[in-house]
């Protein structure tokens, strides 16, 4: 479907089934590896440290920097907890060390002190994985601050592929790290967009 401009209009994303399969098929741009499950993370011989995440609603549990060696133990837990094995999955653990701004961008119109805005950025710029940051020294930025933040943070590939996201996907929550060096699989960029949700 196009807009009459002729711009495409892009449907919500309402689930985390359906963000997954989009950050998958590189709809987001820039990614860390990734595997869908535990079995297809082994037979990779990937044998760096990894994230185990869960494809549930509302965030579900998730564990960072284990090695090889503890990965079946924690899958064991989360199966015994009632997680199915197929909302399981890995992923490649990013440098947190290394990020140097991160958090959720709302690009939508909100209302702060009575007056409306665009672009609420809850943000940190602690060195730790995106959740703990957020909850250690959380910032908020919103309008024209949050976009050159972003943009001085951003090398000028990450930050064309950002605007690029905005564009498609207004009213919706944009979960974005952006780390000190280049990264991931397309040259050029320093910035992950690991979800856009309106969910």
């Amino acid at each position: 479907m196009v807009r009459p401009d002729g711009c495409p209009i892009f449907r919500p994303i309402t689930s985390k089934q359906q963000n997954y399969r989009m950050w998958q098929g590189g709809e987001f741009g820039n990614k860390l590896r990734s595997w869908r499950t535990v079995d297809e993370w082994r037979a990779s011989g990937f044998a760096g440290k990894v994230v185990l995440r869960t494809l549930m609603q509302g965030g579900g549990p998730c564990r960072y920097g284990l090695g090889h060696g503890e990965v079946d133990g924690v899958v064991a837990s989360w199966l015994a907890d009632g997680i199915p094995r197929d909302r399981i999955m890995v992923n490649e653990e990013a440098p947190c060390g290394e990020a140097i701004l991160q958090g959720e961008y709302l690009e939508d119109i909100f209302v702060i002190d009575g007056e409306a805005s665009w672009g609420y950025f809850l943000h940190s710029r602690a060195r730790a994985q995106m959740r703990d940051a957020l909850r250690r020294a959380p910032e908020v930025a919103w309008g024209l601050r949050a976009d050159m933040m972003l943009r001085q943070a951003m090398t000028p590939s990450s930050y064309e592929d950002w605007r690029l996201l905005l564009d498609r996907h207004g009213g919706h929550v944009l979960e974005v790290s952006v780390y000190g060096h280049c990264l991931g699989d397309i040259p050029g960029r320093n910035a992950l967009v690991w979800e856009v949700r309106k969910y």
